[in-house]
């Protein structure tokens, strides 16, 4: 295939360790991918590159376009309040953080129904990673993984608020239009 023809980046909504049956094929697999020139995100991206990714939450009815609307993601919002600078050196620290709870999807009960879920997990970042990196391949179509972390973390925001009258900051969250920008200009 052509290059401009040729797919560059593969999103799994899944991660994969050693002791799991079918290691070897997904790893061997997520391998050739790497070598063809391929970004394979997944829950296990950080085992294949120098990229690293947490999920934030939201407030359901707050603003997905706003940086300052993301939280800590539901699923680890009480470890992080519990001890904020612990969580940040061990699992925050040189992580993009992108939106992941509070998402509508289409529903499993028909073609025309919807369904809210205010929790999600990794795996609901996985695709809005790879619709960010297919955006800067728009502009930059030899892009790597490495250029896009590094304009990620670079272009990224930091959310501030307060819980139970504590202020708080996180970052960087991810910054679409700011990755784009810098894309450009390398």
């Amino acid at each position: 295939r052509p290059d401009a023809e040729k797919i560059r980046v593969i999103g799994l909504a899944i991660g994969w360790s050693p002791q799991e049956e079918g290691y070897e094929e997904i790893d061997k697999a997520v391998r050739r991918a790497r070598a063809e020139g391929v970004f394979v995100i997944s829950s296990s991206v950080d085992k294949y590159y120098a990229f690293k990714f947490h999920g934030l939450g939201r407030h359901p009815l707050a603003d997905p376009d706003r940086h300052n609307s993301y939280r800590p993601g539901d699923f680890w919002a009480e470890q992080y309040y519990r001890s904020p600078e612990s969580y940040q050196k061990e699992f925050l620290n040189g992580r993009i953080l992108v939106p992941m709870d509070s998402r509508t999807t289409a529903a499993p009960t028909g073609k025309s129904a919807y369904a809210f879920y205010r929790q999600g997990g990794w795996s609901w970042s996985i695709p809005y990673l790879v619709g960010v990196y297919a955006m800067g391949l728009q502009v930059r179509p030899n892009l790597t993984p490495d250029e896009f972390y590094q304009a990620a973390l670079e272009t990224g925001w930091y959310s501030k608020f307060t819980h139970d009258g504590q202020s708080y900051r996180l970052g960087p969250v991810i910054n679409p239009a700011g990755i784009v920008e810098r894309l450009r200009s390398l």
